[in-house]
């Protein structure tokens, strides 16, 4: 251990006991924090299961270690001698990485929900330290909607370039850093690019979702050697046999010529990617370079196809309970460019199986020692530490940290070996310390507890969910298969039945997401562990209708856990029992726990949701068409065989097909679209070309909305939807509410920059009507530029009252009035668009929908609801609170939201009732209702005479 390690050791023992040391002296001045912070109003914080890319940075020359706490949304700054929170630093929502300019002056922390990045002041002779002091985001030319996507990993490339990797949109953003804008985007053509790196004048990006080339084994015209059926001849003159994976044989295969690009390197001076490495692995978490330029990247490899030969009966045993393999990758990039892959395993190849404790399940964050010779890397899904020797990939050590560590980052002595890591455990929301001095023997040594807003419950769900325990082999978890609550894209025998005629075998079937999964039953496709209706396509036979195998929602939810863990994650030669009398692993309470967090992770708000709550005139269209308002569309959400029902676009046991459609929503973030993949195949691809109406090569990789083109917009669809185009149904489900309005998590930055700008202007429009409507709770965080005084004010009734330590109010102003301090250079402000309190588990999206679909539980269609004189016409809803609000394109009305027999939350049969204090104008409205402080339902359109 080196001699500032030692000291800061020596600092943390002795302020334990309140003792001063000599040798190493107090703590500086720095360190010793700023001014009591002003406390924060209340605010909701839903638990989005957001990605975990670099949680935390140390300061190049202070004693500070810089931590993304995304349950809470804020950077928690840690004193790393004292080992104690300085100060919790408001940013957006949803914070998942941090990283520090080059000459430590700036903190910038990408905000994931926000669409932005906060940059934080840690100068140390600056009065605004510790204060946000400018806001990274881009909007589209409408302002309306932002182009900043979901941003993940930063990396700076010197003082004044620094890059952002824009997740949703398969970007890398370039942004000039004294004018805090973005100047180009980079175009990285595999799935959500997350972990990015620079070193040495080289940028390395890994996308998350790589893939491992595996689809159904079909071909469209000319055959493969591994093809069991010819698309046209078996899916395209029978889609009821192509849902239904009936009449022909589909195996998991693997495509070599399928694009599976894992790594690029781009030259910082220009900017273009100058190297591609591919079949590095499967879904790709952390990545490191070298001083030779030797890439290290984290990873875990599907067996997909392990068990995807249906003609040998391939099911879940042939498994062996490892459906995955976790590796290290290292590629050399030197000057010669990049070599072959070489691959470190983990854990024994099969059959062999790791000892019991042994699993390093998940590999997530890792760094490579300043000397080049040690890796370390944490393995979140075993909660476990471990080094490795990175020439030979030997693990030398590791040790047990806090629950699903999803980063590090290392400190090293004047030779670079490395002397102590920092370990976010991200579902704990906790920093381990762990000394290095003996490699082969880490060891935790501290642990700093983060507040956590997380309900008690949901976060040991959550870490059940994450835990590789759960799988007999201890090598993978749920989450595995469900990356931060999404899907792995990927197609799995995973035990799907089928009993009608024709089907003789098990159905490959693609996961889903589990956001969004509350009020959607049966939560996956048909006949697949859990199923608690069995499916009239699967175990039941055709045409036939049982109860569920459970009481209720929750008991569902729990219903699908058991049959998880007896089934996927169950080694199938030997099931140990939990000690309770179930099969499997965890105990009851973590399985109850579990079912909980199933039912409480949101999607995060649609990527192109508008910031004044209307839908844009295509995706209104499109919806008007989905609904099946007009006369040259049957709908895809009304019944007699449609999928797709409101309120949340799923359908249970569809008529004439039997098939169990997963929702909608989150559409444009997966390319895998239909349960089998059957148009997924490279070779169809690549014959459609630009048949759907969207430009598009398959050689780019996987696209979402020519996916979805190709996969509805059949003749038939058209039809259903009144001929209307691709484009416009994706920017429906790219613009409808998930539960938030459009200004929820926005942010804007009042400064001497950025206060003159009309667009700043709009932005603070648009979030005030939206608090004045209580879809948001606006308040803004800054600073006094002099004296750097904190300041904290809170938006209400038209005005900004600033808080401060007691709680008191001490002063109002006008937008005006702060427009023009900021453009003074007399303060800093950072506004946000935060959340009402109800917003957890106990107060779910509001659900609506018209006495429609074939979702069960819900009323065949009638009729589109009208406004006639002050009363709307029939409408059914769910988690309707006593309180709740009427919203028109957006804006609330003077309405008031009852019962038609009973009283809220539950009315008899959910039959609301709806009445009208103000006149509406006349026309096709878009309506909706909202919680109290809470969440927002559904849209549908409504009819006002």
């Amino acid at each position: 251990m080196g001699t500032d390690s030692i000291c800061r050791s020596i600092n943390g023992a002795a302020l334990a006991v309140g003792l001063a040391t000599a040798a190493c002296g107090p703590l500086s001045e720095e360190a010793q924090g700023p001014e009591q912070a002003i406390e924060e109003p209340p605010a909701g914080h839903p638990g989005f299961a957001s990605p975990q890319v670099q949680s935390l940075a140390l300061s190049p020359s202070l004693p500070e270690l810089y931590v993304t706490n995304t349950p809470a949304d804020t950077l928690d700054i840690i004193d790393t001698e004292s080992r104690e929170v300085l100060v919790r630093v408001p940013t957006g929502i949803d914070p998942v990485s941090v990283a520090v300019r080059p000459d430590g002056k700036e903190v910038w922390v990408a905000n994931h929900v926000s669409d932005s990045v906060s940059i934080i002041d840690v100068d140390p002779d600056s009065p605004t330290r510790y204060r946000i002091v400018g806001t990274v985001q881009a909007w589209e030319e409408s302002g309306l909607t932002t182009d900043f996507d979901e941003p993940a990993g930063i990396a700076f490339a010197s003082n004044d370039k620094a890059y952002v990797a824009i997740t949703s949109r398969n970007r890398i953003a370039v942004v000039d850093v004294a004018r805090r804008e973005v100047t180009d985007q980079i175009w990285i053509k595999s799935q959500d690019p997350r972990a990015l790196t620079v070193r040495d004048g080289k940028l390395y990006v890994i996308p998350f979702e790589s893939g491992n080339q595996t689809e159904l084994s079909g071909c469209y015209g000319t055959m493969r050697g591994d093809c069991t059926f010819e698309f046209t001849e078996t899916i395209q003159s029978n889609s009821v046999d192509a849902i239904l994976t009936r009449n022909f044989d589909a195996n998991i295969v693997r495509n070599g010529n399928v694009p599976d690009r894992d790594l690029f390197v781009i030259d910082t001076d220009t900017d273009r990617v100058i190297e591609e490495v591919s079949t590095l692995g499967t879904i790709l978490y952390g990545v490191t370079v070298d001083s030779g330029g030797g890439v290290y990247v984290s990873l875990t490899e599907a067996r997909n196809d392990a068990n995807g030969e249906m003609a040998l009966g391939d099911d879940l045993e042939h498994l062996d309970n490892r459906a995955f393999l976790n590796q290290i990758a290292r590629v050399d990039c030197g000057d010669m460019g990049c070599g072959e892959p070489e691959l470190f395993e983990l854990e024994p190849l099969l059959p062999e199986q790791p000892a019991p404790g042994m699993a390093l399940a998940t590999p997530y964050g890792i760094e490579i020692s300043g000397d080049d010779r040690t890796l370390v890397a944490v393995a979140a899904g075993s909660s476990m530490l471990f080094t490795m020797d990175a020439d030979s990939g030997e693990v030398l050590g590791r040790t047990p940290v806090g629950a699903i560590p999803k980063a590090l980052v290392l400190e090293s002595d004047a030779d670079g070996k490395p002397t102590q890591a920092w370990v976010y455990n991200a579902i704990e929301d906790s920093v381990s310390l762990v000394d290095l001095s003996d490699l082969s023997s880490p060891e935790e040594v501290a642990k700093v507890e983060l507040e956590d807003p997380t309900l008690p419950e949901i976060k040991l769900g959550r870490i059940a969910f994450n835990d590789a325990a759960g799988s007999t082999s201890g090598t993978y978890s749920c989450e595995s298969c469900h990356p931060d609550g999404n899907t792995d894209q990927l197609l799995w025998n995973l035990g799907a039945k089928c009993v009608t005629a024709g089907c003789d075998q098990k159905i490959p079937r693609s996961t889903m997401p589990i956001r969004g999964l509350r009020d959607t039953l049966p939560l996956h496709w048909d006949g697949v562990l859990g199923d608690p209706f069995g499916g009239i396509n699967a175990e039941v036979g055709p045409r036939t209708e049982i109860d569920p195998t459970c009481s209720d929602e929750l008991d569902c939810f729990r219903d699908l856990v058991d049959a998880s863990m007896l089934g996927t994650m169950c080694d199938f030669y030997g099931c140990p029992d939990n000690g309770e009398g179930l099969a499997g692993a965890f105990t009851v309470a973590e399985r109850d726990a579990m079912a909980k967090f199933l039912m409480s992770v949101p999607y995060p708000p649609t990527r192109a949701r508008q910031m004044d709550d209307q839908l844009s005139d295509q995706a209104f269209d499109a919806f008007r068409g989905f609904l099946g308002v007009d006369q040259n569309a049957t709908g895809c959400s009304r019944a007699g065989g449609m999928c797709h029902t409101a309120p949340f676009w799923a359908g249970t046991n569809t008529p004439g097909i039997g098939m169990d459609a997963p929702t909608f929503r989150g559409i444009y973030d997966r390319f895998l679209q239909l349960p089998n993949g059957r148009t997924n195949m490279y070779q169809v691809y690549q014959s459609i070309g630009g048949a759907t109406g969207v430009s598009w090569s398959p050689q780019n990789g996987p696209d979402e909305e020519f996916a979805y083109g190709f996969a509805f917009s059949s003749d038939s669809a058209r039809r259903q939807s009144g001929g209307r185009p691709v484009q416009g149904y994706f920017s429906l489900f790219e613009e409808t509410s998930t539960g938030f309005a459009g200004s929820f998590a926005r942010q804007v930055t009042l400064d001497a920059r950025s206060a003159d700008d009309d667009a700043t202007a709009d932005i603070l429009e648009h979030m005030e009507r939206a608090d004045g409507d209580g879809l948001i709770d606006l308040r803004g965080n800054g600073a006094g530029i002099d004296d750097g005084r904190q300041l904290l004010y809170v938006f209400d009734d038209g005005v900004y009252r600033r808080h401060d330590h007691d709680g008191e109010t001490s002063e109002t102003k006008t937008r005006a009035q702060l427009l023009s301090a900021a453009a003074d250079g007399a303060i800093t402000l950072t506004l946000t668009g935060r959340l009402g309190v109800n917003t957890d588990v106990n107060h779910p999206q509001p659900a609506l929908w018209l006495p429609q679909g074939s979702q069960r539980d819900f009323p065949p269609l009638q009729e589109i609801p009208e406004v006639s004189g002050s009363r709307l016409s029939t409408l059914y809803g769910r988690h309707i609170e006593e309180g709740a609000s009427f919203l028109v394109d957006g804006r609330r009305v003077d309405a008031s939201v009852t019962c038609e027999a009973g009283s809220l939350p539950t009315c008899d049969d959910e039959q609301l009732r709806v009445e009208f204090n103000e006149d509406l104008a006349p026309g096709e409205r878009l309506f909706a209702i909202q919680t109290p402080d809470g969440l927002i339902s559904n849209e549908l359109i409504m009819v006002v005479r």
